[in-house]
């Protein structure tokens, strides 16, 4: 995956790199279509646009650090490499869920288990807007380069020329349960916390 260098945020809609979440997992026969758009501005961070095409989404959490995935969410994992000394060191992904309320489910860790939730402050840092149409949802957001430094001492000169991520379309509400991906995840149970299986991006 090829992620478009961007002048500024306003260009992603129609110069960001395009990705589908159109790989479905572990029995789905349906899930609601997803495109989407992601781009870079140097100095600032990453842009990411997501549609799902889908009315009416279930949509019942609200606020920040909620299972969002017992509605109808889409959701975003993203894996750096530590910048500096640590860069041979295993580092943790980042996993950002979100519902058609705007709610968020915002964390970063090494597994599934034993994550650390994003503050307040952090989960505001993103920046993520939600607009309901007729046919569709559409998510925006904003993955700062401050938070990466936090999590990963990467900088605007330190920003790594590969890293990897994944996007998702979920619910685990019975009457609607489905998984699909952007990148195929080959695991026997439902399971989107594989960064192994993400895909490769570089700029």
């Amino acid at each position: 995956m090829k992620i478009q260098i961007l002048s500024f945020p306003e260009q992603l809609s129609s110069e960001g790199t395009s990705f589908e979440v159109s790989h479905l997992l572990w029995g789905t026969k349906f899930a609601p279509p997803v495109t989407g758009r992601i781009g870079y501005v140097p100095g600032d961070g990453f842009y990411v646009e997501m549609t799902c095409f889908e009315t009416d989404p279930l949509r019942r959490q609200t606020g920040f650090q909620v299972p969002v995935y017992l509605d109808s969410a889409m959701e975003a994992f993203f894996h750096f490499p530590f910048s500096g000394k640590r860069s041979r060191k295993l580092s943790p992904y980042i996993n950002l869920e979100f519902n058609a309320n705007g709610a968020l489910l915002a964390q970063y860790g090494f597994a599934r288990t034993g994550r650390t939730l994003f503050s307040e402050a952090e989960c505001r840092a993103l920046s993520h807007h939600v607009r309901l149409m007729p046919d569709c949802w559409k998510l925006t957001f904003h993955l700062p380069l401050s938070l990466l430094e936090q999590i990963y001492g990467i900088t605007k000169s330190s920003l790594p020329d590969t890293f990897s991520c994944n996007f998702y379309k979920i619910s685990e509400d019975p009457s609607i349960e489905h998984y699909a991906a952007f990148s195929p995840l080959l695991s026997d149970a439902p399971d989107f916390h594989r960064p192994e299986f993400f895909e490769k991006a570089t700029f």
